[in-house]
């Protein structure tokens, strides 16, 4: 699933696969070839890239073009622009008392691959910084290269993300197998696309809820036996222990997945995990604050502090005002009132018909709730700004969150030359009402996570048939019912599609 349908990866050796899964430098070896392979007018992909560029300033100038303004006064000017600067761009920095003071290094998990301090020997003490699986990760290297691993998540923030085992179910080879089929896409309440007989019997009818509800519990009760959880009364969140001094959430609103055998025991023997808050740093140390709870405050050596923090959902390149119009996150400052107020309108219009469709949504599994300081993102299909219909001169790809980038980058792609060549008929009105659809579903499916709008981890199969449909493509479905609905979806499903979409959309 690492892979575009027009090249195939070759797989890596067995010995290097656990699961079908495998390490990350084989998926760069592959992207490395895809550049070079790729030659359009004699050139290729890598030679149409200008690196060490970077764009300060996007905007459409007089003569209605847009132009780039690039560090050292460089402009460049086009008709059409594809953003694809994607949700990975800027790293969310977190700031602390007496952190001008320490002496260690304080890095960004962004820069956890070039950092070397996993070989440095005079860097022992490792602190990590947030509860995603970023922070797993760094978690994961450090304590296999013999740190002293302090794993930080703050008290008052939602706890870590959830962790999936990385091996199938049944016929399913893995955790991605298993999630990427249209028969579990049925299980998941997502407003994608026309509602089928199969997903209005099961999240429309007290029997199908039911059986979604007993699904789910058997997954989430699977999953907790395969990793030795459990889950102590009387906590609604489900409070898991790891160790006696170590203890953590586990929480429904995000996903990581695991790709190593050694993972859990290393994280559960290795780690000391801290649910507090950090209060201050010290020329040496990080100073953790009391618990709510009454437990003692820590003091932690630290040679090496990486904030695993994840990324701002700004965007560098345009200004607030001008953000928001394009139906990006801004702070709520910037946002106009009229604007603000039209777009919550749609948002509660969006709210009932999710929970008319989906009504166990209504109840959600017991968390804690981090109010968001930026507006949520506002694109059509996740792509486009509504203030952009009349002219089709700019799309946004990668803006959202999902656990299957290639396939989504292939079908976005697709759909996003549709969308700049005026293929497709749009109207207004109905594309801000699914905009505040989808703003609320996100809201009710994923929580504190989907406040951006932009969280589709477990629906990259109903989110990319939904554009594929909507451009009347069908060369990714497979024949025979059987293999459409119960098989895993992979890149080579797609490798008709462009032949498909020049007979129905001639030059």
């Amino acid at each position: 699933m690492a892979e575009f349908s027009d090249r195939p990866m070759a797989p890596p050796p067995d010995e290097e696969q656990y699961y079908g899964f495998f390490p990350a430098r084989y998926v760069t070896e592959y992207l490395e070839s895809y550049i070079d392979n790729h030659v359009y007018n004699e050139t290729t992909i890598r030679d149409r890239i200008m690196f060490s560029t970077r764009v300060h300033d996007l905007k459409k100038t007089d003569d209605g073009l847009w132009t780039a303004f690039c560090q050292g006064g460089k402009q460049i000017k086009a008709a059409k622009v594809i953003d694809a600067e994607g949700m990975t761009s800027i790293p969310n920095w977190r700031h602390f008392d007496g952190e001008q003071d320490f002496q260690g290094v304080i890095i960004h998990h962004k820069d956890f691959g070039q950092s070397m301090f996993l070989d440095d020997p005079k860097k022992q003490h490792v602190a990590i910084l947030g509860g995603a699986k970023s922070a797993a990760d760094v978690a994961y290297a450090a304590a296999k290269a013999g740190k002293t691993v302090s794993w930080i998540i703050r008290e008052n923030g939602a706890g870590p993300a959830a962790l999936l085992p990385a091996e199938g179910r049944g016929p399913y080879v893995n955790s991605n197998e298993s999630f990427y089929t249209r028969l579990v896409a049925s299980f998941l309440p997502n407003p994608f696309g026309k509602q089928s007989y199969l997903e209005r019997f099961l999240h429309r009818t007290w029997i199908g809820r039911c059986l979604v509800k007993r699904m789910w519990h058997h997954v989430d009760k699977d999953n907790r036996r395969k990793v030795n959880y459990h889950r102590a009364e009387g906590k609604g969140m489900g409070f898991e222990k790891l160790e006696p001094e170590t203890s953590v959430f586990w929480q429904n609103d995000s996903s990581g997945i695991n790709q190593r055998p050694d993972f859990y025991s290393i994280i559960a023997t290795k780690v000391h995990v801290y649910r507090q808050t950090i209060n201050h740093f010290t020329a040496d140390s990080v100073v953790l604050s009391e618990w709510k709870s009454g437990r003692r405050t820590h003091t932690l050596p630290v040679d090496v502090f990486v904030m695993c923090t994840g990324w701002s959902p700004n965007s560098s390149q345009f200004d607030p005002w001008t953000g928001f119009d394009l139906g990006l996150p801004t702070p709520s400052p910037t946002q106009s009132r009229h604007g603000k107020a039209a777009w919550q309108a749609l948002e509660d219009i969006g709210d009932r018909n999710i929970l008319a469709r989906f009504p166990l949504l209504r109840d959600p599994p017991q968390y804690q709730k981090v109010e968001s300081s930026v507006s949520p993102f506002r694109l059509y299909k996740a792509m486009t700004p509504i203030a952009d219909i009349q002219d089709h001169s700019i799309v946004f790809l990668g803006r959202i969150v999902v656990g299957g980038n290639f396939r989504v980058a292939e079908v976005q792609a697709l759909w996003a030359v549709a969308y700049l060549e005026g293929k497709l008929k749009l109207e207004r009105q109905s594309m801000e009402l699914e905009i505040g659809e989808t703003v609320a579903w996100c809201r009710r499916r994923y929580l504190n996570k989907g406040d951006l709008g932009s969280w589709f981890f477990f629906d990259v199969i109903p989110y990319t048939d939904m554009l594929l449909d909507q451009l009347g493509l069908r060369s990714h479905r497979r024949k025979g019912w059987l293999k459409d609905f119960f098989g895993p979806c992979r890149a080579a499903d797609l490798k008709d599609l462009v032949e498909e979409y020049k007979k129905i959309y001639p030059t």
